[in-house]
């Protein structure tokens, strides 16, 4: 039976209910109880206050003047962490502001929700403001002078300036760190960083250079480019690079990649020459691999040799030749996560095991009924399942895998096209499967309104914590 829901501790029950008293009180125009606010929450730890702005801050359906009235009031010096969420454009500068007078003890600061690349010298004010910031999420804002402003804060360790940004080539040169570990920039499939057309790869390069401990570089998917261009220059340099995305990976990029990425632990090529993958082999600490529009002898290859080093594969669009999971468990014994992308794929033997296996996520792909069982009933630690292809399963099949496989571990099953499983199946999974918490996508089984509303108020009547997705209503 899936498990029953679990009495929330009394710190999350405390936080709605003051979120609710605190939104009451703040939602007038007039301000009139903001002082009285303020006193009581003087006494509060930072904690508190900045668990009731996040809760606060990401009430969807709170209107925006309702949360603005709280962020102004509940902000504080000492509080460390702020993700303002979604505001209307007309509360840009306002936010600023506030952050700028009652944000200054922020260490990490998330304006994903607040787009205000239209006000860049309010934004490196604010920036300069925040002596202690050490993550800083800007997206789509950046310019000459908020990076001139970034430059300066010597704390910050991870930074997202991707997206379409108004900074120069000359802007970038500025963004020197020894703090720096992480970096979000430019745009996904887009060799292009800065507003110049020109040498993109050579600025990314640079930014490579002066940043000398960055582990991570992230979004941006021409890295090899810009390595190789780094190894030119300097043979001998080394980067503490633990990810890298490429695209259009040649032998002269792979050679770059080996020589300065030592470290590698993550990587994702996307259609890499013959030959490259299997040079993979040569990272020794390499355990997710991300591969799109790849060779599937290469593939093999990497894995004959390196297999057991792989924790997480990830395969996209190659359905030329037929990829047998039989080999990749055979080859890869220690695989937790594997997921599949419009490729062709089978089970040849049956008694192939993934001891290991506790995520799998196949799409769009070319697979018969009889490999997803295989999966399903040779990896017994399964926790999450997403089939996002269509399968030909009847009850009866649920039936006899519930009586062979105990699902001990399973808290997510994801079928999203299967026209011959009914309401029965709902139900033998939820009396079989002790963890199964999620189950979907009921709109694509042979299951009508009134049986979903029945076996939800089911689920209501036992607290048993189940979610049947899509939620709501569906035809």
């Amino acid at each position: 039976m899936s498990p029953k829901n679990q009495v929330h501790p009394l710190s999350y029950l405390c936080v709605k209910l003051v979120s609710t008293q605190l939104i009451q009180a703040l939602s007038d125009d007039e301000g009139r109880n903001y002082d009285v606010v303020e006193r009581y929450l003087s006494d509060a730890t930072y904690e508190v206050v900045q668990e009731l702005l996040k809760n606060i801050l990401n009430s969807v359906n709170l209107d925006a003047a309702t949360r603005f009235s709280c962020l102004q009031v509940l902000l504080r010096r000492d509080v460390k962490k702020l993700d303002t969420g979604i505001f209307p454009h007309s509360y840009y500068e306002a936010i600023l502001k506030v952050i700028t007078q009652k944000g200054t003890g922020l260490h990490q600061l998330n304006l994903k929700g607040v787009w205000v690349r239209e006000h860049p010298s309010e934004l490196s004010e604010l920036i300069r403001s925040l002596c202690n910031l050490r993550a800083l999420t800007i997206p789509h804002m950046a310019d000459d002078e908020v990076i001139d402003a970034i430059a300066h804060c010597r704390s910050l360790t991870a930074l997202d300036i991707s997206g379409e940004c108004c900074f120069t080539t000359n802007g970038l040169q500025q963004l020197k760190s020894d703090a720096i570990t992480c970096l979000d920039i430019g745009n996904f499939g887009k060799k292009d960083v800065c507003q110049q057309q020109t040498s993109d790869c050579d600025i990314v390069a640079e930014i490579i250079e002066n940043l000398p401990n960055l582990t991570c570089l992230r979004t941006y998917s021409f890295t090899g480019t810009s390595l190789l261009e780094v190894h030119k220059r300097n043979s001998k340099h080394k980067t503490k690079l633990k990810y890298l995305h490429d695209t259009g990976t040649t032998h002269e990029m792979m050679e770059a990649i080996v020589n300065t990425c030592e470290h590698l632990e993550s990587v994702h090529l996307d259609t890499p020459d013959k030959g490259v993958v299997c040079r993979l082999s040569d990272f020794k600490k390499l355990y997710c691999v991300k591969l799109v529009h790849h060779d599937s002898d290469d593939l093999l290859d990497y894995l004959r040799v390196s297999g057991s080093n792989l924790q997480v594969l990830k395969l996209c669009h190659n359905k030329t030749a037929s990829l047998n999971l039989c080999d990749v468990c055979l080859c890869a014994p220690n695989l937790q996560i594997l997921e599949c992308y419009q490729l062709s794929l089978s089970f040849s033997v049956p008694d192939t095991y993934f001891m290991n296996l506790e995520y799998v996520e196949i799409l769009y792909c070319d697979i018969k009924d009889s490999t997803i069982k295989h999966i399903l009933m040779n990896s017994p630690f399964l926790k999450r399942v997403i089939i996002g292809c269509v399968i030909n399963m009847t009850d009866g099949d649920i039936f006899r895998l519930c009586a062979e496989c105990d699902f001990l571990f399973l808290e997510e099953l994801w079928f999203s096209c299967a026209r011959g499983l009914t309401s029965t199946s709902v139900e033998l999974l939820m009396g079989h499967c002790p963890n199964l918490k999620v189950l979907g996508q009921l709109s694509g089984w042979d299951i009508h309104q009134e049986e979903i509303d029945y076996l939800r108020s089911v689920i209501l009547y036992t607290n048993t914590d189940l979610t049947l997705l899509p939620l709501g209503t569906f035809s």
